[in-house]
């Protein structure tokens, strides 16, 4: 009951973070994480090719069962938020691609289902992930970090969308 493995995308051109956690029940581990840089120096096009190359690696290495990735912050620096959106877009294709399901969590969301707080800063979230959630080697590196919080938050949403589902059904 309430198996999963997901892949977890923290979206960013320069830098996409990557996780995959599985759920057996109620216990959550991490299977890997990692992150996909790219050269500023690349042209836009490449660098997304990288990126797709990279999510598409990781579906294939790993096979999870469905995509969360983190939505897009549109803050005052909109070329940037425009960067990380095309980067979101490639990583929905490759998804996609795969016929895999996938989700969106806002960045307040994932800070509030992984620490309580949606203002949390990254160690904050960093801690949380290993104290609270008792998840063993989360990488240093801050957007695999926010990747494996990125799967955690959908790991907790469809554990809650299917008990919720099955106390409908009673």
């Amino acid at each position: 009951m309430f198996d999963m493995r997901v892949l977890g995308i923290d979206p960013g051109v320069a830098r996409l973070g990557l996780a995959v956690l599985d759920r057996h029940d109620r216990r959550v581990t991490l299977v890997w994480a990692g992150t996909v840089f790219t050269e500023p120096a690349t042209d836009e096009a490449t660098r997304l090719r990288t990126l797709a190359a990279g999510v598409r690696e990781a579906i294939a290495t790993h096979r999870p069962t469905s995509v969360a990735v983190e939505r897009v912050a549109w803050s005052r620096n909109q070329v940037s938020a425009l960067q990380v959106a095309r980067a979101t877009g490639a990583a929905m294709v490759v998804a996609a691609e795969a016929g895999l399901p996938l989700e969106e969590y806002a960045p307040n969301e994932v800070k509030q289902a992984v620490t309580g707080m949606g203002n949390a800063d990254k160690r904050q979230v960093h801690l949380a992930l290993t104290r609270i959630h008792g998840l063993h080697d989360v990488p240093s590196q801050p957007d695999a970090v926010d990747a494996v919080a990125v799967a955690l938050t959908h790991l907790l949403a469809a554990r809650m969308r299917g008990l919720a589902a099955e106390a409908s059904r009673r």
